[in-house]
């Protein structure tokens, strides 16, 4: 199936996340990280991160909610994986962390950094309700 067929197939929900993710949030990170100093853009990921990190609400965690979370991190995956900028972990973990905060949704974003033969290695992740995202997608 074509990259097209595959597009016009997809629900107007789908449609809508995708495009969110492509066009508004992805382009805003990476603006962001890319071309402006950390200093012009700290407080957006303050914000960001202290907002809603709390227990999510009850009402977050039926099965019906958890597949509106599951779209969004699966279509951002994807938008992320054939974009026509490189979107790190860090601009993944941005994008998505926004766009599930803004459907109700508070999960967590951690930094892990290490040195690995003198060679300094890190990586961006979201838990929500203590599971990695990737848990709570699979």
């Amino acid at each position: 199936m074509s990259l097209f067929t595959k597009l016009f197939s997809l629900s107007k929900t789908e449609l809508s996340i995708l495009l969110e993710a492509w066009g508004g949030v992805f382009l805003k990170w990476d603006w962001l990280i890319s071309f402006t100093q950390y200093s012009n853009w700290q407080g957006e990921i303050a914000n960001l991160t202290s907002e809603n990190d709390a227990v999510a609400p009850e009402n977050k965690a039926d099965e019906a909610s958890l597949s509106q979370l599951t779209l969004v991190i699966k279509l951002s995956e994807k938008v992320a994986k054939h974009h026509i900028r490189k979107m790190n972990c860090l601009r993944r973990c941005l994008t998505q962390k926004q766009m599930l905060q803004k459907r109700g949704y508070p999960t967590r974003m951690h930094i892990g950094v290490a040195i690995d033969n003198e060679t300094l290695k890190a990586h961006a992740w979201l838990t929500y309700q203590g599971k990695s995202s990737t848990t709570v997608t699979t």
